[in-house]
């Protein structure tokens, strides 16, 4: 694939940004039209550059992962288990709770590294004596995304709060 021009590259990233904002407000139902407007650029332009509305959330949802990927890396980086999953699960509700209807766009792609770098922070924690090990890393996210989704914006820090106490080892 050759490298876009210049103002091409521009277009992109607007309509990339625009659209990781409209799907924040709306989820994965907002408009093309509405993403289209707040990029500056025509209806067109957004189907010449991806041809379903799927493949534009497709492309927003591989950025957010990327995103939530350099969280897990950094945290991985971290020699103290616990904080470093604790750090990561906030790093992820804090943006969530931000762009709470993009996480629809990020669960459809696939994230399998994401998954594996979440997995091994949990992992690390566990043995380290820093996470019950009656759980998996699938429970940890099912437990840390219901406190974010399911709370009022206003609320979600105290029950991700309260999650997190109740993943302690007793």
């Amino acid at each position: 694939m050759s490298p876009l021009r210049a103002d091409a590259e521009r277009n992109l990233r607007r309509l990339l940004d625009a659209a990781a904002e409209v799907f924040a407000e709306h989820g994965p139902e907002a408009s093309v039209d509405e993403i289209a407007r707040r990029a500056g650029v025509g209806h067109a332009t957004v189907f010449r550059r991806f041809a379903t509305k799927d493949e534009l959330i497709a492309a927003v949802g591989q950025e957010r992962i990327r995103t939530l990927l350099a969280l897990a890396e950094q945290a991985l980086a971290n020699p103290d288990a616990g904080q470093a999953l604790t750090s990561f699960v906030w790093g992820i509700a804090e943006l969530h709770a931000r762009e709470r209807g993009l996480h629809e766009c990020i669960s459809r792609c696939e994230g399998q590294e994401l998954h594996r770098a979440a997995a091994e922070l949990v992992r690390r924690a566990q043995a380290a004596g820093e996470l019950r090990t009656d759980v998996t890393p699938e429970d940890v996210e099912a437990l840390v995304g219901a406190a974010v989704k399911s709370s009022p914006p206003d609320r979600w820090r105290q029950h991700l709060t309260v999650v997190l106490d109740g993943l302690k080892p007793r």
